[in-house]
């Protein structure tokens, strides 16, 4: 029997027409497979598969995800659509970021041209020798020496008239990167890396002397990011190691300049009259990133190592570290020791800290483990560790009594013991040879302390035996002169470290003023 012709029509023909390509077959062609099953039961394996073929074909009809190329489309699609809405959004915001910079940029102006006004118009006296808004802030217990008289006002005019050209722009970023820091972090303030916040703190509390609220009108921009106290709290005090603290620090700065640079006075100098306060002794290198970031930038730091790659002579100034203690710091402490002066000292030398450390040599490349073979016999010699029977009280005791105060290297060359000398009139001995000290063109050290060479450290008993009493008070003379230049007051007092500073900063400016990092027609 011949076989019955294909109608043309019929469900099996569509069936046969798209054996190879199903998916134009409808939810009809279901419903007729079905019929068929219940009418014709001897072909219903045969019209079931083909049911289960075209029930699946029909719904992925409906299904738009079967197919991956086309899933990603209609996805990329609609990021698209939203990326659109997000680009008019942030067109539209930074428009409005730009009219508010344009509008505070006016607003500063003007204040600024008011605040020179007011001073001006203030009568000479008046304003050299005005109040302090900081000492209403100065901690229980700290006595300062007032200023007053025809002397006091000559020593003021000089500072001020000296420093009154650097003006300084202090950038506001947000919290995050400064004051929860110091709020959170007490340490961070009074130890001796706190001049990170010390130098912020004072010009945002300073009015009339060096901040300027006009970037257009400043000499610098000082950039104030906590990064020693930031890199503490996660390396030693979270105890987080070294290469994800020093990660983090990193991103930290980075971020800060990501804002920065949204102004237009970064790119007017490359930086260069940018400052940036490291009060450590790894400097800038805890910015990982600093090399190619703010090599150019100026930097605070206490560490003026002439052989640190970081460290610039001509562009960088040399910071004391912070001594916060009103038993080194407070000048009528101090004055007790200078009317104390017939009293004979007790001690020819005196160290106290680490002398052996863990890593060997490599810490102060072995001098202190040898300096301390050659004292050990010496009876008039303290060279010692700390430890909890001699507290900061003991210390200071004992620094006053001892004739010299030795301050050999560590890591680096700087160490807080050389600033604390001065403070209580023990004259310093340095024994580090690739060392630069605050104010070198100011102060002749020769004057006030004694460099020994490390290889000559062998001949140290002779060589502080071998000083008269007369050069030795020679020597504690020159340091009463300049001791206070080492010393943070609160607040700041003419001739303290904090204005010492600014006036390096202030040569700065002229040394930058003509530099080929200006234009002007």
């Amino acid at each position: 029997m011949a076989p019955t012709p294909k109608r043309k029509g019929s469900f099996f023909g569509r069936l046969g027409a798209n054996r190879r390509f199903l998916l134009p077959i409808s939810l009809k062609d279901v419903g007729a497979a079905n019929r068929l099953v219940l009418k014709k039961p001897l072909h219903s394996a045969l019209a079931a598969l083909a049911l289960l073929v075209l029930t699946i074909t029909a719904i992925s009809n409906f299904l738009p995800f079967r197919d991956p190329v086309l899933r990603l489309e209609r996805e990329r699609s609609k990021v698209l659509k939203g990326l659109k809405r997000v680009n008019v959004d942030y067109h539209r915001i930074k428009a409005m970021e730009v009219d508010a910079l344009e509008a505070k940029a006016r607003l500063l102006k003007d204040l600024d041209r008011y605040d020179s006004d007011l001073v001006l118009a203030q009568d000479s006296d008046r304003e050299d020798l005005r109040e302090d808004p900081l000492r209403r802030e100065t901690k229980k217990g700290m006595k300062h020496r007032k200023c007053s008289g025809q002397g006091c006002k000559r020593e003021v005019e000089k500072v001020s008239s000296a420093l009154r050209a650097p003006r300084v722009f202090v950038y506001d970023l947000p919290r995050r990167f400064n004051k929860e820091l110091s709020r959170k972090y007490k340490r961070c303030t009074t130890d001796q890396y706190g001049t990170e916040v010390l130098f912020h703190e004072e010009l945002l509390r300073d009015k009339n002397l060096y901040r300027t609220t006009n970037p257009d009108r400043a000499d610098f921009f000082l950039v104030p990011v906590y990064g020693e106290c930031f890199l503490w709290q996660y390396e030693m005090l979270k105890k987080k190691g070294r290469e994800y603290s020093f990660g983090l620090t990193n991103q930290l700065y980075l971020d800060a300049l990501n804002i920065i640079k949204q102004y237009p006075y970064w790119e007017r100098s490359g930086g260069r009259d940018h400052v940036f306060v490291f009060p450590g002794a790894r400097g800038p290198t805890i910015f990982q990133d600093w090399e190619e970031h703010i090599k150019g930038s100026i930097f605070l730091t206490p560490e003026g190592d002439r052989k640190a790659a970081y460290f610039n002579t001509w562009k960088d100034i040399v910071i004391p570290g912070l001594e916060a203690d009103a038993m080194f710091v407070d000048p009528e402490n101090r004055r007790e020791l200078e009317n104390d002066f017939n009293t004979p000292k007790k001690y020819l030398a005196f160290f106290r800290g680490t002398i052996n450390h863990r890593d060997g040599w490599a810490y102060s490349r072995g001098l202190r483990p040898r300096l301390q073979k050659l004292l050990a016999n010496e009876t008039d010699v303290i060279y010692d560790t700390k430890h909890s029977t001699c507290d900061r009280k003991c210390y200071r005791r004992e620094m006053s009594q001892s004739k010299f105060c030795l301050n050999p290297l560590g890591w680096t060359p700087w160490t807080l013991r050389f600033y604390q000398a001065l403070m209580v009139r023990c004259i310093p001995v340095m024994i580090a040879d690739d060392i630069e000290f605050p104010y070198e063109n100011e102060i002749d050290y020769s004057e006030i302390s004694l460099k020994i060479r490390e290889n000559d450290v062998d001949n140290i008993v002779e060589i502080l035996r071998s000083f008269s009493e007369e050069e030795r008070a020679k020597k504690l003379e020159a340091i009463d002169r300049v001791w206070m230049m080492f010393t943070y007051q609160k607040p700041p007092q003419p001739g303290d470290a904090f204005h010492t500073v600014m006036r390096e900063l202030a040569r700065k400016r002229i040394v930058f003023k003509n530099s080929a990092n200006r234009t002007w027609t």
